[in-house]
């Protein structure tokens, strides 16, 4: 028997394949994102001008478009494949559509797009086509095993989840032959900033500088000697002072300085405040990030350098702004301007290259011109250099001239000349600077100045100066680490979470990523709010019972029932554990070791979470105790004691009488430890001991004076 196999097809019958061409049509052809239209055939997309991060290199940013095989170096160099060709299409669309639909970072569209690569790995280690609507669990599930590969437990959940965007995204819109219903599987990384041990001290010890890391920045500060020593240094002396980004630090306005006055609680004293202006940018209004007393003078002292320091570029800055399209020079140098050549020695002079010798200097200044193109005169001797042809040294110059210029990140409410911290183009880096062009200081920059770059080629400013912690290790730092350490000094020494964030300009709910206060910290501070009265609840009232001849002193009485400071949702769990295990496991709103920080946003959040989802089970409680079903009353008794309990805790958090940062010990809980039992047995029998209790009861003097004579 023979026959021809007929594919039957209906015009209202829309296959996947056609569904996804369809898709990647309207992207190329409708979407103007990330790329210009005549760009979307190449192999590596130049996206950095879809990205506006502040105080970044945006130049440099590029999507490539190739296998995971593939290697892209520094200088943006690709090596190896491209993706297969049945899914480059879907790779370039799925980021140009998403990227109007759903922007985000440029970091996470690399993600997006490692993502795709993942899939297409996939596809070619399973051996099969490399399609999207050949999509299945089997390749779902090697993509996110490749994603394993060389990276840590939270980048692997990263990439995971991105495989899973993917899937969703294409079961949405009915790209796959065969839909089916995937979840990647892979589990969510612990919170490191909840855990404890030596292993989870160590990992936050690393995000904080170290007292070896701050002095040697003090150092240097005081004895730097090059523009970009004295420069960056300054830069981190305002990063110590207050919790300011790196960008924002880096595009202070020249006005930045705000002073004004306070007067000191409880008191009618004022005194002088001091603080930075921060201007966010994209419309966001400025900040005032107030500088703590102690820190007014380095500030003060910090910005003035920088405003010293950088005036000349400042200077140039306002020249060009008022001399569009022209090319600066100095005064000595104007006579030059009306002529077609400036002489070598002048050039020489205005760029001071070689500065302690005319003949190397005008060597190296020709050899320069000569590098950029710059046309010349090469009538001297042996063909040298006498001359540059001004023409076209204004056409290099300018051409190298930021492209925001002269509004800085392209924001009209700021200008280059308006800016604290501005150079000269190169004069922050290891090149010779070019007084003709002006440039912003980078977050890269100020990156490698504190970590070095280049594997080793460009050190550390630690390392010029020989300065390593107190082991010998080499000082290791980022930009992000001030903001880190000064959160958790401000979370140590009891700022409220509300505090914290506005002072550091963010959400009160990412404060708990840059709070590395470890437990044994946290317990000195349950301990020092004791000393200082600012503690209330049952456990605290054993020490505050006053008399004559305490057998054991108060401070020792209240540290005793403090064993740990273990972090839960319902608070601080400060059970001994070196005396007796939990004996009340699961159950914290009902015990009576549990504590928490009154004011502590965190913690409010997660209780006022937590009675919703109680409130919610008491609801469906009270129905199956309705239908008769067995033991159901308990948890209807259970969920209302644990939402009394809650209610309890937001009305501490939102009772003013209260100061914020005092350690609460709810009452009326169900456990009790041996010493509540004590002071609940001592009230029942209203006995406070004190001088008139000595003189009712004969038996008890006699044994308070037996112990005296002890």
């Amino acid at each position: 028997m023979s026959g021809n196999v007929v594919k039957l097809s209906s015009a209202q019958i829309v296959h996947p394949a056609d569904r996804v061409r369809e898709f990647i049509e309207l992207a190329q052809t409708q979407i103007d994102a990330l790329i210009p239209h005549p760009a979307w055939s190449e192999l590596v997309w130049s996206v950095g001008n879809s990205f506006l991060t502040k105080g970044q290199n945006r130049g440099n940013r590029i999507l490539a478009f190739v296998n995971r095989d593939a290697t892209i170096s520094n200088r943006q160099e690709v090596t190896g494949g491209a993706l297969h060709p049945a899914i480059i299409g879907f790779a370039k669309a799925y980021c140009r559509y998403l990227h109007t639909t759903s922007p985000v970072t440029y970091e996470n569209t690399r993600k997006r797009l490692d993502a795709v690569q993942l899939i297409e790995a996939a596809f070619r280690q399973l051996g099969l086509d490399p399609a999207i609507e050949n999509l299945n669990v089997v390749v779902l599930n090697k993509a996110v095993e490749l994603a394993r590969e060389g990276v840590g437990a939270g980048r692997h959940y990263q990439f995971a989840i991105y495989v899973q965007q993917i899937h969703r995204f294409c079961v949405d819109r009915q790209f796959l032959n065969a839909p089916f219903q995937w979840k990647h599987g892979v589990r969510k990384p612990k919170d490191r900033t909840e855990e404890m041990g030596q292993e989870a001290k160590e990992w936050r010890e690393k995000k904080l500088p170290s007292p070896e890391a701050f002095h040697a920045l003090a150092h240097i500060y005081r004895n730097a000697e090059t523009l970009k020593d004295r420069l960056f240094s300054a830069v981190c002396a305002i990063c110590i002072a207050i919790p300011i980004r790196a960008h924002e630090v880096l595009q202070l306005r020249l006005d930045c300085e705000v002073t004004g006055k306070t007067k000191v609680p409880d008191s009618d004293e004022e005194i002088d405040t001091y603080g930075i202006r921060v201007w966010p940018g994209k419309g966001n209004p400025p900040q005032v990030k107030w500088v703590p007393t102690q820190m007014v003078d380095l500030v003060r002292e910090a910005v003035g350098r920088l405003r010293e320091m950088c005036s000349d570029a400042r200077e140039t800055c306002r020249w060009y702004e008022a001399n569009p399209g022209k090319l600066w020079l100095p005064v000595e140098a104007e006579r030059h301007r009306a002529s077609v050549d400036l002489p070598l020695r002048d050039l020489w002079q205005i760029l001071r290259h070689e500065p302690n010798g005319a003949k190397s200097g005008m060597v190296v200044t020709a050899h320069w011109a000569r590098q950029l193109g710059i046309e010349g005169d090469n009538s001297g001797p042996r063909r040298s250099m006498v001359a540059v042809n001004l023409g076209s040294l204004t056409e290099k110059m300018l051409s190298r001239m930021p492209k925001d210029f002269p509004y800085y990140n392209g924001e009209p409410e700021q200008r280059y000349s308006d800016t604290l911290i501005v150079a000269f183009d190169n004069e922050l880096t290891e090149h010779r600077p070019v007084r003709f062009v002006v440039a912003k200081a980078t977050v890269q920059e100020f990156e490698q100045w504190l970590s070095g770059h280049d594997n080793g080629k460009k050190p550390a400013v630690f390392e010029r100066w020989e300065l390593v912690e107190r082991d010998g290790s080499p000082i290791k730092i980022t930009t992000h680490a001030f903001r880190h350490w000064l959160n958790t000094v401000a979370q140590f020494r009891g700022m409220s979470d509300l505090d914290i964030a506005k002072w550091s300009g963010r959400d009160v709910a990412q404060n708990k990523s840059y709070n590395h206060v470890s437990p044994e910290e946290m317990l000195s501070q349950i301990r020092q709010a004791l000393d200082d009265g600012n503690a209330i609840g049952p456990m605290f009232d054993a020490a505050k019972v006053q008399g004559v001849n305490q057998p054991v002193d108060r401070r020792e009485f209240t540290e005793a029932q403090i064993g740990s400071a273990l972090l839960s949702d319902f608070g601080i769990c400060v059970h001994d554990y070196s005396l007796l295990p939990c004996q009340s496991y699961g159950d914290c709103l009902g015990c009576s070791e549990n504590v928490f920080v009154k004011g502590d946003q965190t913690h409010r959040a997660k209780i006022v979470k937590r009675l919703t989802i109680t409130e919610k089970q008491l609801d469906d409680a009270l129905v199956a105790m309705g239908a008769n079903y067995y033991g159901a009353d308990k948890w209807v008794e259970t969920h209302r004691r644990s939402i009394e309990r809650m209610k309890q805790m937001l009305a501490i958090h939102d009772d003013p009488s209260i100061p914020d940062g005092t350690i609460v010990n709810p009452a009326e809980v169900s456990q009790d430890n041996a010493v509540a039992m004590a002071i609940r047995d001592r009230n029942a029998l209203g006995h406070e001991v004190n001088e008139g209790d000595l003189d009712d009861d004969p038996d008890l003097a006699d044994i308070m004076a037996m112990m005296d004579e002890d």
